[in-house]
């Protein structure tokens, strides 16, 4: 029972830094007024991250949902990666 709790847990703490790296997209949107692709994917994964759509009681103790949870949150960070990229250069 352990197991699935660690993987709920960590499945919560990368949605909320997939829900930080949005809310700081959507900020650097909010203060240049230029919309990006990072921001419209990021909502989108946030929508279906697995901390919310994956299941930790049945089958593998949870090890799938902690798993696509680090996944998710590597793309967050490529994303931020890109709009920090895109900023820089003054791309669109």
């Amino acid at each position: 029972m352990a197991e699935i709790q660690q993987s709920i847990t960590i499945g919560y703490f990368c949605a909320a830094l997939g829900g930080i790296v949005t809310l700081a997209l959507w900020y650097d949107f909010v203060r240049t007024g230029k919309k990006r692709f990072p921001l419209s994917l990021a909502g989108f994964l946030l929508l279906i991250h697995p901390a919310w759509t994956v299941s930790a009681i049945h089958g593998d103790c949870g090890f799938l949902k902690r798993n696509f949870s680090y996944g998710f949150t590597a793309l967050f960070i490529g994303l931020l990666v890109i709009q920090v990229v895109f900023s820089k250069r003054g791309g669109s």
